[in-house]
């Protein structure tokens, strides 16, 4: 059956070629325009392997980086792709034989598809609390939306750090109605442990899951202030390093605060304020508190 617009799948890797084996053949049965492969610096050489025994896949190489970064990979991978809609998927999805007929039937012009958090815990086998979560990353997105608000966010880094999130967030913004896809296009998940999860990346997941949420929630609410789409590199990148600076100190402290100004100007009628000059500043705080410490981090499996 032809599909009314034109798909590119894209996945990526680093350190699970073994998934990629298994899930790639059910990517290329889908009718899409095309998939691409990222190897993000993959330990296991996955775009020489795909090159060669998927020779119709299209293989981007991102080479040179250390840690993973899942937002940065798609994002390359994304700059490839002609196909009108996006379709984001992990190397540890198998999609059902007709996923991407079901999207096409389903998914409404201006709108993007996502998973809720309902319809991923029951592929969560082994109960593993981050395993709830698994496919809250797969999007469907259009293209010319993706390329409009600059892709993902590339200054988040680590695991659980929400740039899946942060789009979905932008996507709603730019005024693409939000759409839950149906959980059958998704035939299995690969049953994996959170070491394999966390392998390539720098900080553990409270860091990166805090620096996240702080970061995120100051820019959405700077991004609606300021009535924008998004910020330059650079201003997201000092942001957020503020913000790793902050989730870092969680580990011995209560409450971290993230401090930034909004703006600053001079006041209007200063004389009424029994002054030559007034200034007017308006700053954000945005704060986690935590309550009831507990001595060691528990193991994410339930």
């Amino acid at each position: 059956m032809a599909l009314n617009r034109t798909y590119s799948i894209i996945t990526t890797c680093k350190g699970r070629l073994e998934h990629l084996k298994q899930s790639l053949p059910t990517m290329l049965d889908q009718g899409a325009l095309e998939v691409v492969a990222v190897d993000y610096s993959c330990p296991d050489r996955t775009g020489d392997y795909v090159a060669a025994n998927f020779p119709t896949v299209r293989v981007v190489r991102v080479p040179g980086q250390a840690t993973f970064s899942n937002w940065r990979a798609r994002n390359a991978g994304a700059a490839e792709a002609q196909g009108q809609v996006l379709v984001f998927c992990d190397a540890d999805t198998l999609l059902a034989t007709d996923a991407l007929q079901q999207l096409d039937a389903a998914l409404p012009l201006r709108s993007f598809g996502f998973l809720t958090r309902q319809h991923t815990e029951q592929f969560n086998k082994t109960a593993r609390r981050l395993g709830a979560n698994q496919l809250r990353g797969f999007h469907v997105v259009p293209n010319a939306a993706f390329r409009r608000l600059g892709g993902y966010d590339e200054v988040l880094e680590g695991y659980a750090a929400g740039g899946d999130t942060d789009l979905e967030e932008r996507l709603f913004m730019l005024g693409l109605k939000n759409f839950p896809l149906e959980p059958d296009i998704v035939a299995d998940v690969i049953q994996h442990d959170d070491q394999a999860r966390t392998r390539h990346h720098i900080d553990p997941i409270p860091v990166s899951y805090s620096a996240g949420l702080l970061y995120r929630t100051a820019k959405s609410n700077l991004l609606k202030i300021r009535r924008r789409l998004n910020f330059p590199l650079e201003f997201r990148r000092s942001l957020y390093d503020n913000a790793l600076i902050a989730a870092r100190k969680l580990a011995d402290q209560d409450k971290v605060a993230l401090n930034l100004k909004v703006f600053e100007m001079a006041a209007g009628m200063p004389l009424q304020l029994g002054f030559r000059k007034a200034g007017l500043k308006v700053t954000m705080t945005v704060e986690i508190e935590g309550q009831n410490r507990i001595e060691e981090v528990p193991e994410f499996n339930g």
